[in-house]
């Protein structure tokens, strides 16, 4: 006896080896216009809110140029994440369009890449 007090033999588990191993979901590359307008606009922000303070202080002149300068940096900081967000829904519409195809419509079984027919079943995927 084994010392587990067990004479019956593990049974073993069956699972498929043809499975695809778990795919990591990258996310989506953010684009270098996104980067620059919200990079830009950051520092813009920053120096139209001095200009403000300085504005604040009572020093004549600076009020319009500061609020100028902060309106065109919210701009620029909602135009890079509309693109930061338009490439977002566009990379989670790939991946699921992805993730369907290699879905059999017949049997349920998940394919691997370059598949055209089902692993599984043998129908044809899309």
């Amino acid at each position: 006896m084994n010392g587990g007090g067990r004479d019956e033999k593990e049974v073993p588990k069956l699972h498929r080896a043809e499975e695809p191993a778990q795919q990591s979901i990258k996310p989506p590359q953010l684009p270098i216009s996104a980067i620059v307008l919200a990079s830009v606009g950051g520092m813009l922000l920053f120096i139209g809110l001095f200009f403000l303070l300085v504005a604040g202080l009572g020093v004549g002149g600076f009020l319009i140029p500061s609020l100028a300068v902060i309106a065109v940096a919210i701009i620029m900081m909602l135009v890079a994440w509309n693109v930061w967000r338009k490439i977002r829904v566009r990379h989670e519409e790939r991946q699921q369009e992805e993730n369907e195809r290699l879905l059999c419509d017949y049997c349920g079984g998940m394919n691997a890449e370059g598949d055209l027919q089902c692993r599984f079943c043998g129908a044809p995927l899309r």
